[in-house]
């Protein structure tokens, strides 16, 4: 043991007959000073701060510069205006105070005082566990990151009929859980109160099957995607497709009939195709409406209406009119009603529209008329026929014929009732495509 120094933190000793005692003693005093209850400010710094604080200790960090250089892991202690370097020994601890932290000498280097345990009962970050939730994390956010690779979060459950899911809550209140619920079946339900929860989806395990438990409502598009994978559904508009063999398909009934469609300028007819023979002629009557139902086969755009009048009356006028389809087929509500069409001469009558009409929705053309001219009609086997009745008719019923003072504006909405069905001709109506 050295006779002038303490073996264990080198305390120099008083020695006998020494001159000045108070100088050694009060050098033991200082080191005792920086060494008892070791707390240093942190242990990242490698240089000296500029403005240093009496008694401000540091554990030098590493590449440490100027008169810190070469003394990483070191002590350092500004004292009496310099800095004091002292070597730590094995067993020495320090409180690191930037970082809540002790840290424990063991003869190579700084490490962790207490080693965290492996196992814990309950953990509580920011808010306090308990016997139910025994992790709690009270945080903006939860980040899970990878180590290398791939990132697993794994939820087990006992039994099928147990439960490993994820809930979301509004203040401690379920609206939305997604996972194996009661059952191996993958499922998402919500809840607006939290007691009652619906189901949404629904996948089997065995077969992978999805199963919806509502009708999907898909948001219209405002025009048709592109670049879209086949299997693709979508709604535009009025109308549903869906991408098979890298081509739209519409879904209607009519998708797969024949049609031509005109180029722009050309007249398409309003017929189902199967007329086959010479057209005929109706006098027209003074308040007369009569609709019949056409389905386009092609999306169009058109541009002009014409009829064709036959035998001329002066002052005779004509409208044509254009109705939506509700649910049930029936006429809906007013599409358009054209201007007046001039019937005092023959010929063909054309009315300025700027209409567009979908594939596969169902619309009602109609004529009205003010007085007893003639037009042409399409034949009877070109217009679809009107189902209705309660005993069976022996003629074919073509159109729905009301009476309506030609003074008034169109129906804005049709109202239909049985005996408005007629067995007359339905009038030919044109469509130009624009």
């Amino acid at each position: 043991m050295s006779d002038d120094a303490t073996p264990l933190l080198s305390l120099p000793l008083i020695l006998p007959a020494q001159a000045q005692k108070h100088v050694t003693h009060n050098e033991s005093l200082r080191l005792l000073d920086i060494l008892v209850h070791l707390a240093v400010l942190d242990r990242t710094r490698s240089a000296p701060p500029a403005l240093p604080a009496e008694g401000d200790r540091h554990i030098v960090g590493p590449s440490a510069t100027g008169i810190w250089a070469g003394q990483e892991g070191k002590v350092a202690a500004f004292w009496g205006g310099i800095w004091v370097i002292l070597d730590p020994r094995p067993g020495w601890q320090a409180r690191v105070l930037a970082e809540n932290l002790t840290l424990a000498h063991d003869g190579m280097g700084w490490q962790a005082a207490f080693a965290s345990p492996e196992t814990l009962p309950r953990l509580g970050i920011a808010t306090s566990p308990d016997a139910q939730n025994r992790l709690a994390v009270a945080s903006p956010a939860t980040l899970f990151t990878h180590a290398g690779q791939g990132h697993q979060l794994k939820l087990n459950k006992a039994t099928p009929g147990d439960t490993a899911s994820l809930l979301f809550q509004t203040g401690w209140s379920g609206r939305a859980e997604f996972g194996l619920v009661g059952e191996d079946a993958f499922s998402l339900k919500v809840s607006a109160d939290g007691t009652a929860f619906q189901p949404v989806l629904t996948a089997d395990p065995a077969t992978g099957r999805a199963t919806l438990a509502r009708p999907v409502i898909l948001q219209s598009q405002p025009t048709a995607p592109q670049g879209l994978p086949d299997g693709a559904l979508w709604h535009e508009g009025m109308q549903l497709s869906v991408r098979l063999g890298g081509q739209t398909l519409r879904l209607d009934g009519q998708g797969h009939i024949p049609f031509l469609t005109p180029p722009a300028g050309e007249l398409i007819l309003t017929t189902t195709g199967a007329g086959g023979t010479t057209l005929g002629t109706l006098a027209g009557a003074a308040g007369r409406l009569d609709l019949y139902p056409f389905l386009p086969r092609a999306d169009l755009t058109v541009d002009r209406l014409v009829i064709n009048c036959t035998t001329a009356l002066a002052g005779a006028l004509a409208r044509v009119v254009i109705y939506t389809a509700e649910s049930h087929g029936r006429p809906g509500a007013l599409l358009l009603e054209s201007d007046d069409l001039d019937l005092s001469t023959t010929g063909a009558k054309a009315a300025t529209v700027a209409l567009s009409l979908r594939q596969g929705r169902t619309v009602w053309l109609g004529l009205r008329t003010s007085s007893t001219a003639t037009l042409s009609t399409w034949p009877a086997t070109a217009t679809p026929d009107l189902n209705g009745a309660t005993a069976p008719v022996t003629t074919a019923r073509k159109v729905l014929r009301r009476t309506h003072a030609w003074g008034s504006p169109a129906p804005s909405l049709w109202t239909w009732t049985p005996a408005e069905i007629s067995s007359s001709a339905a009038p030919a109506i044109w469509l130009r495509q624009a």
